[in-house]
């Protein structure tokens, strides 16, 4: 592999002798090549020194995945390292400064396939340039087309924040129609040559206290007044981690005492219905107990079907939802506290008694019964229309925490302040306050523009925001979608929701189910295609080779078919069981069933890769 004797060439040192240890004889491909001689050999400890010292940070991009033999080529359900979170200072739930100017792709177009994979989403938000080179034009193409499109421009270097990506020769053996000498002259023109200019540039500025420093790279999210009252966490250059401790959060209003909802487990667990992603306003509140939250807190109630108690913002009321063996529990912190239960009794829909669905969708699915047994109380909710349909905008090609993180900036640039809640910090257990704020409404918004919310880290979302924004104001604000409650007629509402800027089939069928009592809208994405597939018709996935449309409806009505009573729930009761925080609680011969079908499902993928490449 050539990188270390292409980066010694640049910053000046040599990596080792350049002779084969098998056979004694030096490494024709690099040998006469270098530029130093042996006097400038480092240990490798020495090279990662020097590279560092010069202002060049390496990473994979795949953390892990499967693979059988060596060749890229080969590899299987790989999971990105958090190269965008490091490359923005957020790296770990750590705000921190981040001066990153370019992401250079050491093993060429391959390596740029992965890092396109896995981080379109970071192109598209115009946070991404393509370098003006022509390997890195032809290797990101298709995904500066797609930010194009989105934006309406494509993202320059030279904006203020925007990182430029290389696609350059690879460094591996295997890239043999590139000479050392051709590869060294790339290397040096698209990485270590600008690189170390623009470190030399760094360095200089920070002497002189002039440098345009990440910290006013960084775009602000505008900000409404606060409330004098408002207590924010000490200012430092690091925001650190926190977690909300259960016994911080009972001094709170304690004059309101936790309250019954009187629901069963078999009707309500909050433990698996707050947690599967139909919502993004409830954060999970840890017991001191939990000796090992503080170095991984968990601020999103995502995933933590594990928990006891959760607190949130919903409507007017700041509430804490405490699942007990035998209940669920609330209590008020802001806001009135009379009308509160039933108020929940709406937001958690237990007008529909939930045993009776479970036993009827058992009978018409052995497999959903195993999961029922495994998995009581999963409810659909009932949310304000306008908060879900603007969360599920923002969740459009987006993971949990980002989509946390942009609801949050929303909520504080556009709601109105509710109250503080202390919090623990990780850095040195210091006691904090984190502020809650309303979801906003139209009105609140009406003078938010694209370049505001693009500004808090909403990137193309943001257009689609304001696009829906003001077709909603035309259409009758809310009153419009909460009218298609009475419409039963699910295809009819998706038909209607389409309509608003951003809103593609799936996202219009979550906002119809867990907002507007569309109880057979079934929201179709890969994973419920796979469900499907696995368990009812084989062809919905082996035949068809994208989501279309006609796929995504024969989806939804293989769940509709088989249970013609609230298909919606019932989809959901099956995705939650998919999920990998609820593994542990499902029979094993169920785990064992999913593990060799996933199993078979790379095989067959690896197979058409294989075909595809002979084809080639």
């Amino acid at each position: 592999n050539a990188f270390w004797y292409l980066a010694g060439d640049a910053i000046g040192f040599r990596r080792s002798a350049a002779v084969s240890p098998t056979t004694g004889k030096p490494y024709v491909y690099y040998h006469d090549h270098l530029r130093y001689d042996d006097g400038h050999i480092l240990e490798y400890s020495q090279q990662l020194e020097r590279i560092v010292a010069k202002g060049f940070a390496m990473w994979d991009i795949v953390a892990e995945c499967e693979r059988e033999g060596s060749l890229d080529q080969d590899i299987l359900e790989e999971k990105p390292n958090q190269i965008r979170e490091f490359c923005e200072g957020t790296l770990n739930n750590i705000k921190e400064s981040s001066s990153v100017k370019r992401i250079v792709i050491a093993n060429g177009t391959t390596g740029s396939k992965f890092f396109v994979k896995h981080f379109t989403e970071w192109f598209i938000d115009g946070r991404l340039c393509a370098a003006s080179d022509d390997m890195s034009q032809r290797a990101f193409k298709t995904v500066m087309n797609k930010q194009r499109k989105a934006n309406g421009d494509i993202a320059s270097k030279e904006d203020n924040g925007v990182i430029e990506v290389v696609c350059l020769p690879g460094v591996s053996p295997a890239a043999a129609k590139f000479t050392y000498l051709e590869k060294r002259a790339a290397w040096e023109a698209g990485c270590f040559g600008p690189g170390l200019k623009d470190f030399e540039k760094w360095q200089s500025n920070k002497q002189q206290s002039t440098f345009d420093t990440p910290e006013k790279q960084q775009i602000t999210t505008p900000k409404r007044e606060r409330s004098p009252a408002r207590k924010t966490p000490a200012s430092s250059p690091k925001e650190p981690a926190f977690r909300i401790l259960s016994s911080s959060i009972s001094k709170l209003a304690q004059e309101n005492e936790w309250i019954d909802l009187d629901v069963s487990p078999q009707e309500l667990r909050p433990s698996s219905t707050l947690t599967n992603g139909q919502c993004f306003n409830w954060m999970v509140v840890e017991t001191e107990e939990s000796p090992d939250a503080i170095n991984s807190p968990r601020q999103s109630a995502w995933g933590t079907h594990d928990a006891q108690e959760w607190i949130g913002p919903l409507g007017d009321r700041v509430l804490s939802i405490k699942e007990t063996p035998t209940t669920t529990l609330f209590r008020v912190l802001h806001g009135p506290t009379e009308g509160t239960k039933e108020y929940l009794q709406q937001y958690f829909r237990l007008e529909t008694p939930l045993t009776p669905l479970y036993e009827e969708w058992s009978k018409a699915d052995t497999r959903l019964k195993k999961i029922a047994a495994a998995i009581p109380g999963v409810r659909i909710l009932r949310q304000a229309p306008l908060e879900c349909m603007f969360s599920f905008i923002c969740s459009s090609n987006n993971n949990i925490p980002r989509i946390t993180k942009m609801l949050s900036s929303f909520r504080e640039t556009y709601g109105s302040f509710m109250m503080d809640i202390p919090i623990s910090s990780s850095a040195a257990n210091d006691d904090d306050s984190l502020s809650i704020f309303s979801f906003p409404t139209l009105d609140s918004l009406a003078n938010a523009s694209e370049d505001d919310l693009r500004a808090m880290g909403l990137g193309y979302r943001a257009k689609f925001i304001i696009g829906t924004r003001d077709l909603l104001q035309t259409s009758g604000g809310e009153e419009f979608l909460l009218n298609l409650r009475s419409n039963d007629d699910c295809q009819a509402v998706q038909d209607e929701l389409i309509k608003f800027s951003g809103i593609g089939r799936k996202v219009a069928d979550c906002v119809a189910l867990f907002s507007l009592d569309q109880d057979d809208s079934i929201p179709v994405d890969i994973h419920v295609q796979h469900i499907a597939s696995r368990d009812y018709d084989p062809t919905v996935l082996a035949q068809a080779k994208s989501l279309t449309p006609t796929i995504y409806k024969r989806v939804g009505d293989l769940f509709r078919s088989r249970f013609p009573n609230r298909a919606g729930w019932a989809h959901s009761l099956l995705f939650v069981a998919e999920l990998p925080s609820f593994r542990s609680v499902l029979p094993l011969d169920m785990v064992k069933e999913m593990d060799e079908w996933k199993k078979h499902e790379q095989e067959q993928k690896a197979k058409q890769k294989m075909e595809k490449k002979k084809e080639g």
